[in-house]
């Protein structure tokens, strides 16, 4: 089984920069992974902008809301101006089971498009011990309601 967790990070362009927490897996970064510019919803700087974001984005990778494309993945990393799925992001699909949850399918993916499989990033899939991912989701859930 992988580890999933957060790491503070930031991303710089022009107009400016962010900073949000970034997954990482194993410990490793998932914008190192890949790697990219765009950025979780997971703010660290006081945005509210951000913050639904960031709780949909954590009640679709724990199931209470279906995911942010129509075929049902959901949004990792994402476009650091405005979070637009048109702009593109980097997304997975999640699927459960009862002790674990795999991350599978890594790829880049545009909402007015079909995901295009056929992509090569070092990260392709993950799984997680579903106690300690729901766990480690709900607690920041918890931290982004609030």
């Amino acid at each position: 089984m992988n580890k999933l967790g957060v790491e503070p990070s930031v991303t710089r362009w022009n107009e400016g920069e962010a900073r949000f927490l970034d997954w990482t897996i194993d410990g490793v970064a998932l914008r190192e992974l890949v790697p990219a510019q765009e950025r979780t919803p997971l703010f660290l700087d006081d945005d509210d902008r951000w913050r639904e974001s960031a709780v949909e984005t954590l009640s679709r990778l724990l199931g209470s809301l279906p995911g942010h494309f129509d075929d049902g993945r959901v949004a990792l990393l994402m476009c650091p101006l405005c979070g637009d799925l048109g702009c593109g992001a980097y997304s997975v699909e999640v699927v459960r089971d009862d002790d674990s949850v795999e991350w599978r399918a890594f790829g880049w993916q545009v909402d007015y498009e079909p995901y295009d499989p056929d992509q090569n990033f070092r990260f392709r899939e993950a799984r997680f011990d579903r106690t300690a991912y729901e766990a480690l989701l709900g607690d920041l859930l918890s931290n982004y309601r609030a």
